[in-house]
């Protein structure tokens, strides 16, 4: 992950899109997310919707839009992992996440990594540049 792709996703909303259980896509704004060991994260509750889409359908899109004119989009593969370590880092860069769960321990908190993410950079002006991992 290049840190104009990771700067550029800590400026500015992303919005998460899943399949939903009822087969109809479903897009909601995220956090950006956390790069951590190598690998892009992100958070959300066991109880929310978006838990049970990624576990009926791991195919997942984030797209973040700078306002202007350039937007990134990163398509990949929601993997779960029950990582402390990982939900620790969460706790530290989000005030929100502590807010919500109180302790990284909470059975309720679940962490997902993007696997294998198709990081693609936009614009009006023509920029379409693919990272490649």
């Amino acid at each position: 992950m290049t840190q104009e792709v990771l700067d550029f996703l800590d400026k500015n909303v992303g919005f998460l899109a899943t399949k939903g259980t009822c087969g109809n896509p479903r897009v909601r704004p995220i956090q950006s997310p956390l790069f951590f060991e190598g690998k892009l994260y992100s958070c959300t509750s066991k109880a929310k919707g978006i838990y049970k889409h990624i576990q009926n359908f791991a195919n997942i899109e984030l797209s973040a839009f700078d306002g202007k004119e350039t937007w990134i989009r990163i398509r990949a593969k929601a993997v779960f992992e029950d990582n402390l370590k990982v939900k620790e880092a969460m706790f530290e860069k989000y005030e929100v996440v502590r807010n919500i769960y109180k302790t990284p321990e909470n059975p309720e908190f679940a962490v997902f990594y993007f696997e294998n993410p198709s990081v693609k950079i936009q614009s009006f002006s023509g920029r379409d540049e693919v990272i490649k991992e």
